[in-house]
């Protein structure tokens, strides 16, 4: 089911964010009171357990001998405790792609409106939750980075920044890049965190996900592959494409052409689900004219089929 038609498929609005509230605190299902953020398929939502794993150090006179982590210990000869951390202190931390590219829908709405509409929606329920709320918005010339406090103006403040990040402005090529942005988010996302990551991912890269790979041994981290149709499917056709300051046509129609995209797609594709596969990472692919939040919700609060 599409996206209302109420809603703006440019840019996020304010008002239509803060309307997410209501559905995101809405009680959980009788069945999945546990459940929470989905890692992994559909089926196997992520299920709190009140302690978290955060980390592994060593031994400490006091430190509950059921705590000693026996592989490690054996490992390097001295022993080693694992340590937990409290799920009502989990941070929830959100990289957010609001750069040029993902200002663009051929049908639906903007893949930066989506992104503002289900980071809200997420927010909400971690707000909800008492969690404690981080956040990477990445733009085309910056990154703004913060941390939130349960407090209602700071979760409106945060709002007001994607909606401010999703205004249609003068398109210009983007400086920052994933891996920027992912190096700036890095001391900011704490150990035992739940990590969101909503893009398209077009400068997806090793390094990339090698950082990914790091925080997905101490966090869970989720992505959101936010797309459009045309971006699996390019049309045969002359489509005008922009730098940001020049406008040239691009033919689409050649059967090279065709064939090469495809090739670059598909391979693009392939290298983003391999990370996914490999880190065993929560997946939620998005397509721009579908009804985000209902699939996001799907995905918190468990399926029960």
């Amino acid at each position: 089911m599409p996206e209302s038609k109420k809603m703006n498929p440019v840019y996020a609005d304010l008002n239509d964010l803060l309307s997410l509230k209501k559905r995101a605190i809405a009680p959980l299902k009788q069945t999945h009171q546990t459940a929470y953020i989905g890692v992994g398929d559909m089926k196997s939502p992520f299920k709190t357990k009140g302690l978290d794993f955060q980390e592994v150090r060593a031994y400490q006179a006091g430190d509950d001998i059921r705590l000693i982590d026996w592989r490690v210990t054996a490992k390097y000869g001295k022993p080693f405790t694992k340590l937990y951390t409290d799920e009502k202190e989990r941070q929830v931390y959100f990289i957010c792609d609001m750069r040029s590219g993902m200002k663009f829908a051929t049908q639906g709405v903007f893949k930066s409106v989506l992104t503002a509409r289900i980071t809200a929606f997420l927010t909400f329920m971690a707000q909800n939750r008492q969690d404690k709320i981080g956040y990477t918005i990445i733009c085309s010339d910056k990154t703004l980075i913060g941390q939130l406090t349960n407090n209602t103006n700071d979760v409106l403040s945060f709002l007001q920044k994607l909606e401010t990040a999703s205004q249609p402005d003068m398109i210009q090529p983007d400086i920052i890049s994933l891996e920027n942005a992912f190096r700036l988010s890095d001391k900011h996302i704490k150990s035992g965190s739940i990590v969101f990551i909503l893009s398209d991912f077009t400068d997806w890269n090793e390094k990339c996900e090698h950082l990914l790979g790091r925080w997905n041994q101490k966090s869970t981290c989720a992505i959101i592959y936010i797309y459009d149709q045309t971006e699996e499917n390019l049309p045969p056709d002359m489509l005008p494409v922009s730098n940001g300051t020049d406008i040239v046509f691009l033919n689409t129609q050649t059967s090279s052409f065709q064939t090469a995209f495809k090739s670059y797609v598909t391979q693009h594709k392939h290298q983003l689900e391999q990370a996914i596969q490999t880190y065993k990472l929560g997946y939620i692919p998005i397509r721009t004219d579908t009804n985000a939040i209902d699939l996001i919700e799907t995905y918190c609060r468990g399926n029960p089929s």
